[in-house]
Order: C-alpha cells, then structure tokens, then sequence
C-alpha cells in the first residue's frame, strides 16, 4: 500500500511537470489587427497595455490630466468580439477598478491609524472594519459616473502554438476599447459618493471623509495598480 502510495504521488508530479512545461515552450503570434489591411501600427497604448497593463498607460504624459479605462475581451469569434467593443461601457469597468483603488486606500488607511495611536482603545485591524469597508464600496462602486469619453479602440487576431506540434494551435480575437475621463472630474464624483456613504455615527467616519478630501485634492494615486 505505502509503494503505491509513493508511485501514485510520482505519476502526478510528473504530470504536473509536463503539463507546466507544454504551457511553457507555447508560442503566440500576432495574425492580424485592427490596421493589418490599412499599413496602420498598432498603438502605444496597446502595446504598453498587452505589455504592462494600464498603469504604463496610464503613467504617459498625455493621459496627465485624465484617468485611463480600459476593457478587454477575447473569443474565439470575430463578430462576438467586435460587437462586444460596439457596445462596451466604461462604467462597469470604473466600478470595478475603484473596488480595488478605495479597499487599498482604506486598508492602508485603517492599518496606518492603529499603528500611530497604539496601546489600548486604539483603533481595529481592517479586519475588525471589513464588513463596513465593503459595504461603503458597494454604495460607490453603484454610483453612475459620468464623463468618460471613448478614446480609441483596436483588436488582434492571436495564434497559441507548440513549436514542435505547429499544426495544433489556437487562434482568438481581442478587443481593446480605451476609455479617458479628466482626473478632477472624476475625483470630484468619487469624493462626492463618500462622503455620502456613511453616517457620522460610522467608525469609518473620520477615515472617510479623509479619504475624500485627500482624493478631491489630489487624486487617486493608485488609480489602475
């Protein structure tokens, strides 16, 4: 029993092994794009984007002043993935990156408190806070921000191929739809919806209104990380 215990264990790092090295030695080549047919090259949002990620994007010069929205999706058909970019709105996208932004913010914010003030009565670990932090992002994230303008957009055709088997592949199209929306205006609608997401009688009530103010003056500086 011990013995085949042992070689059962064997027979799955094995298959472990192999299956990591195939997704290893797979190669992608770009078929075509969005300017194949028009001599057009991809742009430098696209690349720093698939390279990256937004934060690149976002750190240019000329998106300064503005914060970068960018969606994604893939499929194995064109006309799904095209007609998905035709109708793609930035403002799901808005909520789910200032889920991210403001947990961070108020993580940060929270353990930073109990670490100055120290000793008894100081304040709780974000953890003790975790049901009110989620229920005050819930109230921002399903606010309608308004603003984001539709900038570019762009999509690639993909193959996914083993070197030594390249009769085996898989092709699929992504679409890219970037959106931009000036950073004050932005800043002033998030603060806004904090503000008015908890009561004075909340504990997170001084932490949030911080939170505002800082943001309303100057801005998410983790915006797209």
């Amino acid at each position: 029993m011990k013995m085949r215990t042992i070689s059962l264990t064997v027979l799955i790092v094995l298959a472990i092994i192999i299956t990591t090295g195939c997704a290893t030695n797979s190669r992608i080549v770009e078929l075509e794009n969005k300017g194949t047919s028009m001599g057009v090259t991809t742009p430098d949002w696209i690349r720093l984007y698939t390279q990256f990620g937004i934060s690149k994007v976002q750190a240019q010069s000329e998106f300064k002043e503005k914060y970068c929205i960018i969606g994604e999706e893939s499929g194995v058909n064109r006309q799904f993935v095209l007609a998905w970019a035709d109708h793609f709105s930035a403002q799901q996208r808005i909520g789910a990156m200032l889920r991210t932004t403001i947990a961070s913010e108020y993580q940060a914010r929270v353990q930073g408190r109990a670490q100055t003030t120290g000793g008894a009565g100081s304040p709780p670990a974000t953890g003790t806070y975790e049901q009110q932090i989620d229920s005050v992002i819930n109230a921002i994230v399903n606010v309608s921000y308004s603003g984001a303008q539709r900038e570019s957009d762009w999509w690639s055709l993909r193959r996914r191929y083993d070197p030594d088997q390249q009769d085996v592949f898989n092709d699929e199209y992504t679409a890219y739809v970037l959106y931009i929306i000036p950073k004050s205006e932005l800043n002033r609608q998030v603060a806004r919806a904090l503000e008015t997401s908890v009561g004075k009688d909340s504990a997170l009530y001084d932490i949030t209104i911080e939170m505002a103010r800082m943001i309303l003056q100057n801005g998410m500086a983790k915006w797209g990380e």
